[in-house]
């Protein structure tokens, strides 16, 4: 690396200073050529206000009195710029006396142009005598100035030339220098690390073959590969110890995860256990037979009303003690609501609140977890509207758009305060009654069915009304709900 950069620097260098030199060298000689140019096309411009001043005054023409104003223009307005390549004094003093005759010289000229519009044939006499006077002075002071600057020139471009010569030689000179010391430096360096590189090689080839126990690579040196060849040694004496560490670390891995998985399976067991045991706790099969006999009992003593009123808590009950983790269809679930409408208007009476459904039909059979709705709808009964005596009314309402299918749940009640909102919406329990399942198990239990954050949102406005909405995703990627979930919230 180091006799690389070496080379690359000198080589830079030289190029650079041999360019610079040329470039500099080049640049004087356009900015002198563009400048004699100039002086040449100003001292053409005099001379032709000359011819054509002269014309006008021995032929008096318009053309040629338009041909003196266009010139006399152009160097009027060209004089002032004129400059210096070569900075010296006399150099400065000539550009002076070339702007100073020059506007003697325009002022002269018009002098003659107005004599003559005057038939003053003495007067433009005098002034264009004046005019070739000056013309003949500016002439010669031009082409000093364009001499002096070239003279001056030839001898930068001869220093300059030297200074490109000089800097050849020495850049071949060190170029020579650089390559020898790189052919030192190459083959030096190349027997320092063929040694030990052929040794590392060797030693990486025993350890491939599963060889482990090898003597320590000799380090004699203090460069990089006596860094790797010890980092070689360190990393052979690990990986015996490590090949070791890690077969061990397996079996006691295997013996954990089979102890795991059987404390898993307990797990499951007791939670099975404790599910199959909470839903004993009411016989199914006794309450459905004697709510029967209730029915039929109503019936023969003519009590159509009271068998209707038996028969909707017979078909709630059913419902409700289903397998918590099953799913059911959107239809099915407004089909409870109403039988639990029922029974409640059958309790307080039917003039003070009402259900209103409406469903989209083409997502009536979507799939929802078991209660999901009827829950939204005991909490906005109970914190709603049952405090209000008559008018209260409870909407649901499901449909659907591109990506979603939303429900919401409205009551027209005494809505909540943000603080009760902002409760609900950070998913702290607050339960329900009849069912057990409040808003916070109704979120759970959507976020397990559904596999995603965020689908229950809730919007209230105090002596207004409450609004549930559910925004499910029409792309399911549902799930059962887990068979050990609590039915009781």
């Amino acid at each position: 690396m180091f006799s690389f950069l070496t080379m690359i620097i000198i080589f830079t260098s030289v190029s650079f200073c041999s360019y610079y030199s040329q470039r500099n060298l080049l640049s004087r000689i356009n900015s002198l050529l563009a400048n004699s140019i100039k002086l040449r096309e100003f001292s053409s411009n005099v001379d032709n206000i000359v011819i054509s001043l002269e014309k006008f005054l021995i032929e008096r023409s318009s053309d040629m009195l338009r041909s003196y104003y266009h010139y006399y223009q152009e160097v009027e307005s060209g004089y002032t710029n004129l400059q210096v390549i070569e900075e010296s004094v006399e150099n400065y003093l000539l550009l002076k006396n070339i702007k100073t005759m020059t506007r003697l010289f325009l002022q002269e000229a018009d002098s003659a142009v107005r004599f003559k519009r005057a038939r003053d044939s003495a007067g433009y006499s005098r002034s264009f005598g004046e005019v070739l006077r000056y013309n003949t002075s500016i002439k010669w002071a031009v082409d000093r100035l364009i001499t002096k600057q070239l003279e001056e020139n030839s001898m930068q471009y001869l220093l300059i030339t030297e200074r490109i010569n000089l800097i050849q030689k020495l850049g071949l000179l060190m170029i020579v220098m650089a390559i020898i010391f790189s052919i030192l430096s190459t083959i030096w360096i190349g027997f320092r690390l063929t040694k030990p590189l052929k040794q590392l090689v060797e030693a990486a080839d025993t350890i491939s073959r599963g060889e482990f126990q090898l003597p320590p690579l000799p380090v004699s040196s203090n460069d990089e590969i006596a860094v790797v060849s010890q980092a070689f040694n360190e990393m052979a004496a690990s990986i015996g110890k490590l090949i070791s560490e890690i077969k061990n670390k397996s079996d006691l891995e295997k013996k954990l995860q089979e102890q795991e998985y059987q404390n898993l399976a307990m797990k499951n067991t007791l939670k099975e256990a404790e599910l199959h045991a909470l839903q004993a706790q009411i016989n199914p099969h006794f309450l459905f037979n004697t709510l029967n006999a209730g029915v039929q009992l109503a019936i023969m003593e003519d009590a159509d009303k009271t068998a209707d009123f038996i028969d909707k808590i017979s078909k709630l009950l059913r419902y409700s003690l289903r397998q918590i983790n099953t799913s059911v269809t959107i239809r099915e679930e407004t089909n409870n609501l109403e039988n639990y409408f029922f029974i409640l208007k059958t309790r307080y009476g039917s003039e003070r609140f009402d259900l209103l459904i409406e469903v989209d039909p083409e997502i009536a059979d979507f799939q929802i977890p078991l209660l999901t709705i009827q829950p939204i709808v005991e909490n906005a009964l109970i914190h709603g509207v049952e405090q209000l005596e008559e008018g209260g009314e409870i909407k649901v309402r499901a449909y659907q758009n591109d990506e979603s299918v939303i429900i919401d749940v409205s009551d027209n009640g005494l809505g909540m305060d943000s603080e009760t909102v902002k409760r609900l919406q950070e998913g702290r329990k607050i339960s329900g009654h009849t069912t057990g399942l409040g808003l916070w198990n109704v979120r759970e239990r959507l976020r397990l069915f559904f596999g995603r954050e965020n689908l229950l949102e809730v919007m209230s406005i105090p002596k207004q009304g409450t609004t549930v909405r559910l925004i499910l995703p029409k792309e399911n990627t549902a799930q059962e709900v887990p068979a050990n979930e609590n039915p009781c919230g």
